[in-house]
């Protein structure tokens, strides 16, 4: 699946951006494929040079959705977070997936993988979520830049839900999931050197993006919602905002 994956070029060299992707192209259960330039996935994109923020316009990007909470956001801030009446600066979103409540806060401090994490996520912040996909949904025309700071949790949550509900094999949520870990394997190196090893870096830190923990979310989903329609009802989507989200990719 990872070479059906690398085949379909998917990738995006924004200069800057070490996990930005496209999430059209992928095969889906009916013999279809996702919906070019419509939803892209990246790292945080302030670190684009003048380069890479001219390729995210060209490519067409009208969207940008930033899924980190308001103080991440404030203390390394987005691009294009400043209202232009410019019609090609694409419009901000900053639509946090946590709120940060202590109760939730102490569940995943005892998480013991990132695919618990990501469950407790969808389980406590279902509004949080819904609102994030609302924003995808409603969304002018163009194409929807979603990110947080890695691109790979809170991005990869997010477009596992699309991905589901495209009817995109699970494998290949898996796989494009796992992707991200080798595109930021650099910045990784870097982290756990800066740490002095894996054995003393931070659940964070240690590179544990691998298959299993999104296998755990995709898993969480059929036996607690009955699948990606049963959480996204169950969040508060309606049927008509389910079906544009759904469009978008398809």
């Amino acid at each position: 699946m990872s070479e059906l994956l690398n085949s379909i070029h998917r990738s995006l060299p924004w200069d800057g951006c070490y996990n930005a992707r496209d999430l059209g192209g992928l095969p889906t259960k009916d013999g279809g494929t996702t919906r070019w330039r419509s939803i892209i996935r990246s790292d945080i994109p302030s670190r684009l040079t003048a380069a890479g923020r001219q390729a995210l316009l060209d490519y067409g990007v009208r969207t940008i959705l930033d899924l980190r909470g308001q103080q991440e956001a404030a203390n390394e801030p987005s691009i294009y977070t400043t209202p232009s009446a410019d019609p090609a600066q694409p419009t901000y979103l900053n639509l946090p997936l946590e709120a940060y409540y202590p109760q939730v806060g102490a569940l995943i401090t005892k998480a013991a993988t990132r695919g618990e994490v990501y469950c407790i996520i969808l389980d406590h912040y279902p509004d949080l979520v819904a609102t994030a996909l609302i924003g995808i949904a409603n969304a002018q025309a163009g194409g929807v830049l979603i990110h947080c700071h890695a691109g790979k949790d809170r991005t990869g949550t997010i477009s596992a839900l699309l991905l589901r509900l495209a009817e995109v094999p699970d494998e290949l949520i898996v796989a494009d999931y796992a992707e991200s870990q080798l595109r930021l394997w650099s910045l990784i190196e870097k982290d756990l050197k800066e740490a002095g090893g894996e054995a003393k870096a931070d659940f964070w830190t240690k590179p544990t993006a691998n298959p299993e923990m999104m296998r755990i979310l995709l898993d969480h989903l059929d036996a607690k919602y009955g699948g990606v329609q049963g959480y996204l009802q169950s969040a508060g989507l309606s049927e008509d905002e389910i079906a544009r989200l759904r469009a978008k990719l398809r």
